[in-house]
């Protein structure tokens, strides 16, 4: 599988990113890519278990980019709703996080935003946000 110039652009900028600050926002337009982009990214840095959390009806497309890709990770697909169903002694160094907008607003973190900072601090992983829609009620 081949990136698309401008994905090879963002993994370049983006690792750069997650190399300094292990955080990393992608805010790319819808269908282009921020799945195939994130992987690129986990694959530079040097992953070996990533988590990658969405929605219900986009996990077999997240299966079928990964396997597409073939990269050396191991990949774990999960809903948001089945966050709590995993295994504590897993290890994951990355984390993506895919509609990332939808985990709550801002100051009162909802219950999917407490799971996943719960993640964060036991983890200590790199963190990719992916959201098409940014702002989805209002700055």
């Amino acid at each position: 599988m081949q990136f698309r110039d401008y994905q090879k652009e963002i993994i370049d900028k983006g690792t750069a990113v997650i190399r300094k600050s292990k955080f990393l926002y992608l805010s790319m337009e819808v269908r282009t890519g921020k799945t195939l982009t994130s992987l690129g990214i986990a694959q530079n840095v040097h992953t070996h278990h990533l988590l990658f959390v969405t929605k219900k009806r986009a996990i077999s497309s997240i299966e079928d980019d990964y396997s597409k890709l073939n990269p050396s990770f191991q990949i774990k697909v999960i809903n948001y709703e089945s966050l709590h169903k995993l295994n504590p002694r897993d290890k994951y160094d990355m984390l993506v996080l895919d509609e990332a907008h939808s985990m709550g607003a801002f100051p009162k973190p909802s219950k999917r935003a407490k799971q996943v900072k719960d993640i964060i601090l036991r983890h200590n992983p790199y963190v990719i946000l992916l959201s098409g829609t940014p702002t989805p009620e209002s700055y």
